[in-house]
C-alpha cells in the first residue's frame, strides 16, 4: 500500500507542488492504507501505522522510493509537450513500461500492480469512494485522468465533530 501512495507523491513532485501537498498526501495516505487494513485483514492495530513499520517507512517511500521516483518521471513526460494532461488508457501503460525499462535496470515497479489490484478489491466491494486517493492515483495512472487531478484525492471524508460529518479537501 506504502507504494501506492508512493506514486501519489511522485505525481506531487512531478507537479511542483510543494512539500505541504505533499505532507497532505502522506496524511491521507496514511489513513486510507489504516483503513483499508482494518477492512480486509483481522487484528489489526491501529499503533501499528504510527510505528517504523507504518508511518517512518511511508515517508521513507515517498521521499527516495524507485515508485515516487518513477511516478515523477511519469508525471513530468504527461505534461512536458503542452498538449493535453489527459491520456489514453494504453497509452498510460506503455509510458509506465517505459519508465520501468529506462530507470530501473531489471527491478520492477511494486506500486502499479499493487495499485491496479486495490481498485480492483475496493470497486469489487462497492467501497471506492470511501478512499478518494487510492482512487484517484489509479486514475491518474490508468485511466488517463489528468496529474493535476492528484490534489482531488487528497481528503479526508471520515471525521465527525459534534456528530457533523466533517469533509477535508486541499
Amino acid at each position: 500500500l506504502k507504494n501506492v501512495i508512493a506514486l501519489g507523491a511522485g505525481f506531487i513532485d512531478g507537479l511542483k507542488l510543494g512539500g505541504n501537498t505533499k505532507a497532505a498526501l502522506l496524511r491521507v495516505g496514511l489513513l486510507e492504507m489504516a483503513k483499508f487494513c482494518k477492512i480486509f485483514f483481522e487484528g489489526v492495530e491501529s499503533g501499528t501505522f504510527m510505528e517504523s513499520c507504518g508511518m517512518a517507512d511511508l515517508i521513507t517511500t515517498c521521499y527516495g522510493g524507485r515508485n515516487r521516483k518513477c511516478a515523477e518521471v511519469f508525471a513530468k513526460l504527461r505534461l512536458q509537450d503542452g498538449s493535453s494532461d489527459t491520456f489514453d488508457p494504453e497509452e498510460c501503460n506503455r509510458l509506465w513500461s517505459k519508465i520501468e525499462n529506462d530507470m530501473l535496470n531489471g527491478q520492477k515497479l511494486q506500486g502499479t500492480p499493487a495499485c491496479k489490484e486495490v481498485y480492483l478489491l475496493l470497486e469489487s466491494r462497492g467501497l471506492l469512494e470511501s478512499f478518494p486517493l487510492f482512487r484517484t492515483i489509479y486514475e491518474v495512472s490508468f485511466l488517463g485522468k489528468g496529474v493535476a487531478s492528484i490534489t482531488e484525492g487528497i481528503v479526508v471524508m471520515d471525521r465527525q465533530i459534534n456528530g457533523t460529518l466533517i469533509v477535508s479537501k486541499l
